[in-house]
């Protein structure tokens, strides 16, 4: 019963800090982005720099600027 309770409690702070994540990008202007590739996604995808946010696919023009390493 130990690692059953030590388990809810990791996933019960799991839960406590993505909502608190949420509330951190939902805040966010996002006035700075970057390209990036996110965990668990084959592709890259526009991020803010400041709160990590998923916020959309890159145009054409930027990613190929984003594969050319420029």
């Amino acid at each position: 019963m130990e690692k059953t309770g030590k388990v809810n409690f990791i996933n019960s702070e799991i839960k406590k800090l993505e909502q608190l994540k949420n509330e951190i990008q939902n805040e966010c202007k996002h006035k700075n982005t970057k390209i990036k590739f996110v965990e668990g996604k084959n592709t890259p995808r526009v991020v803010c720099e400041e709160c990590d946010k998923d916020l959309c696919y890159p145009d054409n023009k930027r990613l190929e600027t984003f594969l050319s390493g420029k």
